[in-house]
């Protein structure tokens, strides 16, 4: 392994120890009289699940590194151990497991106060779980798990020579509003390799989010090129989309399965049915998440209504949660009328008496045309 490689990797094993030492500490105090490897282990999957996540993902990043180096001819660098074995690996656990210290543990073992250290354990990591479920939860609430058939033409597209940091970053947008392998891989990919510092950071930040393991590439060494400095702030217009359609992009060759018409102010059931139909591997257009960086509310006008129709002609069916606000609307009825018109199939969905537990009933997927 180079040396500069070698150094990082040996500095990340030793950030990452550093980063475990506490969490398995808490988990010391809550073993049984009788513990041994697999309690260890079941201990904090249990109580560091994410923790536990981010071990295996960074095996699968590390082992797929040397995948493609044995691909090539080359030696492979890394050699990382799976999660359960470099758990096990550590100087800490081996301590535990050793015949002194299991001893010593049963010598001064107590079970009443081992049952209050997992009170104490378990109302601790259940709050911190919570608020780390719910930043999760909220980061991810509009993206769609589903891989969308346009994927790897944007994948190809952004590593189109002669393409600008506005191209580069459309395309990031686009990618991030879906879950899958190939958009996964594709980010990793720019934390590594991107030389543009604003789209690496933006990748890095992205992942992040998405609560994976990453770790940020720093700064390429040489001259500084302009392409590798260059930032835009992307602000764009409904005017600019409209431009981007008609003019054979990227986002000319979307398509959809479901154009979703509705109220805005039903957006807990909207993104609900986005994933029920994403379960079906639908892929959903809704304007304020498929086109959320052109289509600003306070920038609504004709050329809003023009992006739509264009959307519309790229749906194959119209999928309209039927509430009481939605057909108060006259966007939706403005959807509604020029898709009839495209003479395309419409569904539509009642769910004026929607409520989480009832999602089922009122989502049964076997979708209802609407009577003349």
């Amino acid at each position: 392994m180079p040396g500069k490689t070698k150094r990082k990797y040996v500095g990340d094993l030793m950030q990452l120890n550093k980063t475990l030492k506490r969490p398995l500490s808490t988990i010391k105090n809550a073993l049984p009289f009788n513990y041994n490897a697999e309690t260890i282990l079941k201990a904090f999957i249990k109580y560091y699940p994410l923790l536990w996540n981010q071990l295996d993902e960074r095996y699968n990043l590390y082992h797929a590194k040397d995948l493609y180096l044995k691909k090539h001819g080359k030696k492979m660098r890394y050699k990382p151990l799976k999660a359960k074995d470099y758990i096990l690996s550590l100087p800490q656990i081996k301590l535990w497991l050793s015949r002194g210290m299991i001893t010593k543990h049963q010598a001064n073992f107590d079970e009443k106060e081992r049952l209050k250290n997992i009170a104490i354990l378990e109302a601790k990591r259940n709050k911190a779980l919570e608020k780390r479920n719910a930043a999760l939860a909220k980061n991810t609430e509009t993206i769609q798990n589903i891989e969308p058939l346009y994927i790897d033409a944007f994948i190809t597209a952004y590593h189109r020579k002669g393409i600008d940091i506005n191209g580069k970053i459309e395309i990031f947008n686009e990618l991030k509003k879906f879950n899958n392998k190939k958009t996964l891989d594709f980010f990793y990919k720019l934390n590594d390799a991107e030389r543009n510092t604003q789209v690496r950071n933006m990748a890095f930040s992205h992942l992040q989010s998405l609560g994976k393991y990453v770790k940020l590439r720093g700064g390429f060494k040489g001259k500084s090129k302009s392409y590798m400095t260059e930032k835009s702030s992307f602000d764009m217009t409904p005017a600019d989309l409209l431009f981007r359609i008609e003019s054979d992009t990227v986002q000319s060759i979307k398509t959809f399965n479901f154009f979703l018409s509705h109220s805005i102010r039903n957006r807990k059931t909207v993104l609900d049915t986005i994933k029920r139909l994403n379960e079906k591997n639908y892929t959903v257009y809704c304007d304020w998440t498929s086109d959320n960086d052109f289509l600003k509310r306070s920038l609504i006008g004709d050329y809003t209504k023009t992006v739509l129709k264009k959307r519309l002609e790229q749906s194959e069916k119209l999928l309209l949660l039927s509430t009481k606000d939605a057909l108060k609307s006259e966007w939706v009825e403005f959807e509604l009328e020029y898709f009839q018109n495209l003479g395309k199939p419409i569904y539509f969905i009642q769910i004026d008496n929607y409520t989480d537990n009832r999602l089922e009933e009122y989502l049964p997927f076997n979708l209802t045309e609407p009577k003349d």
